[in-house]
C-alpha cells in the first residue's frame, strides 16, 4: 500500500481524488487544499511528509500560493501525477473518462515505483499447470541452476486459498524463491512469481503486474493460462516461453498458436508422464509444441538453451 499526498484547488477535486486513492488500493498521508490551508502549515507538510507519491489536480490558471507548487515540483523526490480536472463538469461522460484515467494510472503507480530500483528480465518463461501441477513444476524447478537470467511466471489452476501453500512448496523447490503476484511486482531475472485465482493480473509493457482486485478471471479457467500466455506474447515476442504442464481441460493450448507467432517457444511435459494428460495433449494437438519430456527433461533443455 503507497502513502499519497493529495494537493488540489477545490474541495470537490479532494474529495474525487480521496476516493480514487482508496479504490486503488493505496492510502492518503498527507491532503493539502491550496487557498484553505495557512502557508507555511503548508510548506512545512510539502516538504516534511514521508511519502510515495503526489497526486496533484489544480486548474493551469491556478495564481494564488504558486510558489507552493514550485517548491513541490523542485523539492520532491518521489513521482508527481499532475493533471487538471476543472475544465470537466462532474457526472459528465468527460469527467468519468477522466476518473478512469487517473484511477488506471494510480493502479499502476506501484510498479512505476518499483521499476526505480528493479529491473525487468528481458525474457519471460509462463509455467502452466493444473491438476498434479505443483509436484511437476517442483520438480522442474529442482533441476534448475540458479541465476538463468530470466523470469518465471507460474500459473497454477489452483484454489484461492491454497496460495500461501503453493508459495512455500515452490520456495522450497530449487533456486528461484517464490512470490505470489502483487500490485506493481516487477518480473525481474531469476524471479518466480506466482499466478493464482484470486484476482486476474495484467503484464504491462514495462514488466510489471498490474492485479485487478475485485475482478474476476476471463473464461472458464482461472487463472486463465491463455489469457496470461497471449499477454506475455504480445510484450515479449520471441523472448517468451511457455511450458505447459500435467492437467485437466485444453487451457494454453490457444495460446501456442500465439508463442509461435512470436518466435517463442512452447513445449508440454510428456503426457505419459502427467497426473493427468489433457492439457499438454490439446497442446500437442495444435503442431506447435517444439518439445516435449519430462519436468527434469525440460529442466535440463531450458538450461542448454541458456548457456
Amino acid at each position: 500500500m503507497l502513502q499519497l499526498g493529495i494537493l488540489v484547488d477545490s474541495a470537490p477535486k479532494q474529495q474525487a481524488l480521496t476516493q480514487l486513492v482508496a479504490q486503488s488500493g493505496h492510502k492518503v498521508g498527507c491532503h493539502v487544499l491550496l487557498g484553505s490551508t495557512a502557508q507555511e502549515q503548508a510548506k512545512q507538510q510539502l516538504v516534511d511528509q514521508e511519502l510515495d507519491a503526489w497526486v496533484v489536480d489544480v486548474a493551469a490558471d491556478y495564481c494564488d500560493e504558486l510558489h507552493l507548487l514550485d517548491g513541490l515540483f523542485a523539492q520532491s523526490r518521489v513521482p508527481i501525477l499532475f493533471s487538471d480536472s476543472s475544465e470537466f463538469t462532474k457526472g459528465s461522460e468527460e469527467h468519468n473518462a477522466w476518473l478512469r484515467r487517473t484511477g488506471l494510472r494510480l493502479q499502476r503507480l506501484r510498479g512505476d515505483i518499483n521499476l526505480q530500483q528493479a529491473n525487468p528480465a528481458s525474457e519471460l518463461w509462463v509455467l502452466a499447470a493444473s491438476t498434479g501441477g505443483p509436484a511437476a513444476v517442483k520438480r522442474f524447478l529442482a533441476q534448475l541452476p540458479p541465476n538463468l537470467g530470466v523470469a518465471f511466471l507460474y500459473v497454477q489452476h489452483i484454489d484461492a486459498s491454497q496460495a500461501a501453500t503453493l508459495n512455500r512448496m515452490m520456495t522450497n523447490a530449487g533456486n528461484y524463491p517464490a512470490m505470489v503476484a502483487t500490485q506493481g511486482i516487477v518480473l525481474e531475472a531469476n524471479s518466480l512469481t506466482l499466478v493464482t485465482a484470486r484476482d486476474p493480473v495484467e503484464i504491462l509493457d514495462n514488466g510489471t503486474l498490474v492485479v485487478n482486485y475485485g475482478q474476476s478471471w476471463k473464461g472458464s479457467y482461472a487463472p486463465s493460462i491463455d489469457q496470461i500466455a497471449a499477454n506475455a506474447a504480445r510484450i515479449y515476442r520471441e523472448q517468451c516461453g511457455l511450458i505447459i504442464f500435467t492437467g485437466m481441460g485444453d487451457d494454453g493450448a490457444a495460446s501456442c498458436r500465439l508463442i509461435k507467432q512470436v518466435g517463442g517457444k512452447a513445449w508440454v511435459q510428456a503426457p505419459d508422464d502427467c497426473t493427468s494428460d489433457s492439457m499438454p495433449v490439446s497442446a500437442l494437438a495444435t503442431g506447435c509444441i517444439s518439445l516435449s519430456g519430462t519436468p527434469e527433461y525440460l529442466a535440463r533443455a531450458l538450461t542448454q538453451l541458456k548457456r
